[in-house]
């Protein structure tokens, strides 16, 4: 899968936490983006985009969630297998 998968999260939040690690251990490659640290003003942008939980997912390709979602990793892990074949 040539898909870039960004996480936008924050420190101690336990489902950002285990959003990438389930990515990690999907073997899905992800970027993980704190958005009270590495963006200035990254949080309001995600508030004023009707974003209201952390983390937040989005695919390269138009697929997007929020929070924890096992089945969305396991689609991205299907797709990384098939891409692989």
């Amino acid at each position: 899968m040539s898909a870039q998968v960004t996480v936008y999260g924050a420190e101690g939040c336990w489902k950002c936490t285990n959003t990438a690690r389930a990515l990690e251990l999907a073997g899905v490659v992800h970027q993980v983006v704190d958005v009270d640290v590495d963006a200035a003003g990254l949080r309001d942008e995600l508030r004023d985009r009707g974003i209201r939980e952390l983390p937040y997912v989005v695919v390269d390709g138009g697929d997007s969630w929020t929070g924890l979602r096992l089945d969305k990793i396991v689609e991205l892990r299907q797709l990384t297998l098939a891409a692989a074949s």
